[in-house]
């Protein structure tokens, strides 16, 4: 049994929700259009090559998709979950935009970066908290 829920607790709830649908879309767009555009890509002679945005997309839609498995799911860990996949997004955002990015491009994704990081740590301290997972009542657990 489930305890019922304030209108503020459903709100975080589902914003949270959102948050993960909108970063896991968006690895899996990356993905697709990766597999999509795949020639055209290697034509061009991009930097980095095709393979590379395949595969951080699809692994971006497969950890904050299994992320949003969890918390719908209400999984007790799910709060460290998703933080530890949150600075896993932000260390490797840094790291594509210092070492693997043209460093003419860099002043111009730079402000791209420094949103991307506020939003993540933002909505990490905000709905993912460990508590909101902990109130999931077993079902041996009496009612009070």
């Amino acid at each position: 049994m489930q305890k019922k829920r304030t209108k503020k607790s459903r709100r975080i709830f589902w914003t949270s929700t959102i948050f993960l649908i909108v970063i896991a879309t968006i690895g899996w767009m990356r993905f697709q259009q990766a597999l999509r555009h795949w020639y055209y890509l290697i034509d061009l002679a991009v930097w980095p090559p095709p393979i590379y945005f395949a595969v951080s997309g699809g692994m971006m839609g497969i950890l904050f998709g299994l992320g949003l498995i969890f918390h719908l799911t209400q999984q007790t860990f799910t709060a460290l979950y998703v933080r530890i996949i949150s600075v896993l997004l932000i260390v490797w955002v840094w790291t594509d935009r210092i070492f693997l990015t043209n460093q003419d491009y860099l002043k111009q994704l730079l402000a791209g970066a420094i949103v991307i990081t506020a939003c993540t740590l933002g909505f990490n301290l905000l709905f993912f908290k460990k508590r909101f997972y902990s109130q999931k009542a077993s079902k041996n657990a009496p009612e009070n």
